[in-house]
């Protein structure tokens, strides 16, 4: 209990001592395939070491920016803010701003919330964001009140945090104050996608595979049949003898060995293992190469979905978060953050070159704004600012009165 709660005579609840829930939350979450699902073990499971990987890359590349609201709905870019330096600089010592968010935005994806602590300087501003594992907060709720404080325990001490002190991410959760995962909800079906994987790995490692068989017309001893295995496979084993015409003497015959109905059944069970992790993490199948059902047209519009689907909602969660954890209540009120998701919707350069053409012939953009948007110095003549007014929005051309 601290000293103002004391001071107050108030009662906080604390979880200083990991529950088992905690303990379970970390070593792993039992399934009904007898294993446990961890973040640890998860991310052993390449489809969902993929999807997050993708998911926390997409959200990091993306800029962040820090606007200034000014009367009649305009929008000036504040580069020099210090919230703005924290994602276009340096959010820490040790991390770019792209290693940050990729790190808060997988340990979101893994534990259900992800937390930094912030460091302020003399003026209150944010200073540096440091992320910490999630394996090493633990909430506290005051009772009798809303009010949540975080004890972390890492390699600078245990110490209680309030939330104006530390920046952090959630997933969904079922009320304000119990952090859960999308392992704790979908334990079982990433329980099978694991277990599916172990069960491949279990068959290389003990199945017995062979490539073919040869069958001599008489019987032949122990010592014949090793020397008869040993000279084919000095002649025809290996890559470098692949393609290699065969000649079998004494009337030997060759039979392959095709693949097994069983294969064929674990070959499909790790695709639809694939299909299961997807679903749990909002990511199209194709983004994950489970390429089955694909085309380009499909491929294109999964793009889109990703685009709209997975990463805006994250977006939204930062947004939002940067403006509750970063800002004071007078910054909320005159500064907004936005991403800017040009990077993770552009098309390809022709159709990118026919919107902006028209956008140019409609007024939208100038030639600057064009160049600006490929990363090309502007222009220095006067035309190259000016904004088109189509012929027939005239008024003059329309007989529209003039104002």
């Amino acid at each position: 209990m601290g000293i103002i709660d004391r001071f107050l005579g108030r009662k906080v609840e604390t979880r200083a001592a990991p529950t088992s829930w905690d303990l379970l939350g970390q070593l792993g979450f039992p399934t009904l395939t007898g294993g446990l699902v961890s973040p640890a073990v998860v991310e052993g499971n390449a489809a969902a070491f993929s999807a997050i990987t993708i998911i926390s890359e997409a959200v990091a590349m993306l800029p962040l920016l820090v606007y200034r609201k000014e009367a009649g709905g305009v929008r000036e870019a504040e580069a020099s803010h210090p919230v703005a330096r924290l994602f276009t600089e340096a959010p820490n010592e040790l991390q770019t701003p792209a290693e940050f968010i990729a790190t808060m935005q997988a340990n979101c994806l893994l534990h259900g919330f992800a937390v930094a602590e912030i460091e302020r300087n003399g003026n209150g501003q944010p200073a540096a964001i440091w992320p910490i594992h999630p394996g090493q907060v633990s909430l506290e709720r005051i009772p009798g009140t809303r009010r949540i404080r975080y004890q972390i325990s890492d390699e600078v001490g245990t110490r209680r945090l309030l939330p104006g002190e530390v920046f952090v991410l959630r997933d969904r959760w079922d009320d304000p104050f119990t952090p859960r995962s999308r392992l704790d909800r979908a334990r079982e079906a990433l329980g099978g996608a694991v277990a599916t994987e172990r069960f491949a790995a279990a068959t290389w490692r003990n199945g017995a595979r062979l490539s073919g068989i040869v069958t001599h017309p008489e019987q032949i001893g122990p010592e014949a049949a090793k020397t008869l295995r040993e000279s084919l496979q000095a002649l025809y084993g290996g890559s470098e003898n692949a393609g290699k015409i065969g000649v079998l003497e004494e009337g030997m015959t060759w039979k392959e060995v095709s693949a097994t109905p069983h294969d064929a059944e674990l070959s499909e069970a790790r695709r639809l293992a694939v299909l299961e992790v997807a679903r749990i993490f909002n990511v199209p199948a194709p983004l994950l190469n489970e390429l089955s059902n694909a085309n380009y047209s499909n491929v294109v519009e999964m793009r889109r979905q990703f685009a709209a689907g997975t990463v805006q909602p994250w977006l939204v969660r930062w947004e939002q978060a940067i403006m509750r954890d970063l800002f004071s209540e007078a910054g909320r009120r005159t500064h907004e953050v936005e991403f800017d998701t040009d990077l993770l919707v552009r098309a390809d350069i022709l159709t990118r070159f026919q919107a902006y053409r028209i956008g140019r012939e409609v007024g939208v953009y100038s030639a600057n704004d064009l160049r600006r948007f490929e990363n090309l110095n502007p222009r220095t003549d006067a035309e190259a600012d000016a904004y088109l007014s189509p012929l027939n929005m005239n008024r003059e051309q329309t007989g529209a009165p003039k104002e």
